[in-house]
């Protein structure tokens, strides 16, 4: 519940402010939700979710500061 909190946050905040924080926050939220289980993952899961991460993270940095 708390992951969908910060994703829902961090899409606001970058609609409405920040887009480089809101990636970040969406990233955030995307491991938050999936740590619990991470090691129970299927290996094709694992690399999903960390080239999920690893793109959020790069766009936030691309992102020209406001």
């Amino acid at each position: 519940m708390i992951a969908f909190l910060i994703a829902l946050l961090g899409v606001l905040v970058g609609a409405f402010s920040s887009p480089r924080i809101g990636a970040i926050m969406i990233a955030i939220s995307l491991a938050v939700f999936v740590y619990p289980n991470f090691g129970k993952k299927r290996a094709s899961e694992k690399v999903i979710v960390l080239a999920l991460f690893v793109s959020l993270v790069t766009v936030a940095l691309a992102l020209p500061r406001r």
